[in-house]
């Protein structure tokens, strides 16, 4: 009796492992700190998705059609570093990631779910956007081809503001991937 209880606990053990979701999902970094300096070191973009992963099914339908497919993660893997900014329900994250996830929708003014930032390395502001209908293709060419209409001084401003803002209150979180 003893061995059958411990055969189905180690078998209920093994398929919840095997069915437990990797979190954050592969290839996202939950710290905005130390994906900015991947994206500086590397010379890519710096894409933050503001996300309610366990609630919002707008995005989950961003995260199904576009994040999870072979187009999306093989595109990112080039040209972005991915920054995975949750705020989920269910799922607990820990008091640092929390704190840093609401100073930045707070800091860039994030209102609704999904809200997608694309920076540059140097975290000049390219875009901000959402869902987009129409699978990976055509989301990767709206990340590529579409950019905001702002002025210079605009840009140099929100990338002075934003590296201040990540040296005084994100760093100190020391959130890590």
């Amino acid at each position: 009796m003893k061995k059958t209880i411990l055969l189905i606990s180690f078998m209920l053990i093994i398929s919840f492992l095997l069915t437990a979701e990797t979190y954050p999902p592969e290839n996202w970094n939950p710290s905005l700190v130390h994906a900015a300096q991947q994206a500086e070191e590397e010379g890519k973009y710096l894409l933050l998705n503001f996300t309610g992963s366990d609630w919002c099914i707008w995005c989950s339908r961003l995260r199904d059609q576009v994040f999870s497919t072979a187009d999306f993660e093989n595109w990112a893997d080039e040209n972005a570093v991915l920054v995975y900014l949750d705020f989920p329900q269910e799922r607990e994250l820990s008091q640092n990631q929390m704190t840093q996830n609401a100073y930045l929708q707070q800091f860039l003014g994030v209102k609704g779910y999904p809200s997608i930032w694309l920076l540059d390395s140097d975290l000049t502001p390219l875009l901000v956007t959402g869902y987009q209908e129409g699978g990976s293709e055509k989301y990767i060419a709206h990340l590529e081809n579409d950019r905001l209409d702002i002025e210079a001084d605009q840009v140099s401003q929100f990338k002075v503001q934003m590296k201040d803002f990540i040296e005084t209150y994100l760093k100190p979180l020391n959130v890590t991937p």
